[in-house]
């Protein structure tokens, strides 16, 4: 009898840290379209980037995408405005080009900033279709070590920003690129991927439920962008690999851009 209760012993804590492994890949993200730091009222003349750390490190998050993102502008000082966040934040940091900034210094893009090492990274240039501005997706995979892997389990994390003048016929191109790109690849090498990012296009749009044919949506359909529409999302492939339990839109950023940050906690399943 002493021998079996500690076998059912020792089987139930075998069970319970393979339960435990199954989820130890949970990564803090957010998501913001951050209007080049101009505040709502356009009035950040200084381009301080102050309250947008203290609002991220309020969130404790390992990951961070950025989108509408200025650096190096003269707007911006001629400042690396990326390497600065990521110097507050303790984070690696990744620009996604989109292109030149019209000024003639600096450029216009997307970041994505993670608190894990970086291993590789690599971006695109979006085709424009009806669209009126260059957009780019970027990627990252990184290592998120775990008590049953220390040395690290890869997840892709990809950014992107969909054009928001082309209609659904530019959105849907765009979209189709993105996971042609940086989606399918990682899925193939069955590497697990986030992605986030301003598609400029509402939860029934044709680009959203292209990527919901082979991912799942992390996020609800609560109004992002100006009171007015849900604009900005986490997504997780392939499907069903992913849960998120406390997405939340962060209606405390109203006043920092004409987006707001959305967070949540990806929990990548067994």
């Amino acid at each position: 009898m002493k021998i079996s209760k500690y076998m059912v012993a020792l089987l139930a804590g075998i069970f319970f840290l393979a339960g435990a492994n199954a989820q130890d890949v949970k990564l803090k993200c957010m998501e913001w379209n951050m209007k080049a730091l101009e505040y709502r009222a356009n009035d950040n003349v200084a381009k301080d980037i102050s309250r947008f750390v203290a609002e991220i490190k309020s969130q404790q998050a390992d990951i961070a995408c950025f989108n509408e993102f200025e650096t190096a502008t003269g707007s911006m000082f001629n400042i690396e405005k990326l390497t600065e966040f990521a110097k507050e934040l303790g984070m690696f940091p990744f620009f996604i080009y989109s292109y030149k900034h019209s000024s003639g210094s600096g450029y216009y893009g997307n970041c994505i900033l993670s608190k894990y090492p970086i291993v590789n990274s690599s971006s695109a240039r979006l085709g424009k279709y009806a669209g009126a501005d260059q957009r780019s997706v970027g990627w990252v995979d990184i290592l998120v070590p775990t008590a049953a892997k220390p040395a690290g389990v890869k997840v892709r994390i990809v950014c992107t920003h969909l054009d928001a003048f082309g209609g659904d016929a530019t959105c849907l191109g765009q979209a189709k690129e993105v996971l042609e790109y940086a989606v399918a690849p990682a899925v193939a090498e069955n590497i697990p991927v986030l992605l986030m990012g301003d598609m400029n296009c509402g939860p029934s749009s044709s680009a959203i439920r292209e990527y919901e044919q082979t991912g799942k949506r992390l996020c609800n359909n609560d109004v992002t962008w100006d009171d007015r529409s849900k604009l900005d999302y986490f997504i997780g492939f392939p499907q069903n690999a992913w849960n998120c339990s406390d997405y939340s839109v962060l209606l405390g950023t109203y006043d920092l851009s004409d987006h707001y940050a959305i967070s949540g906690t990806a929990v990548l399943n067994n």
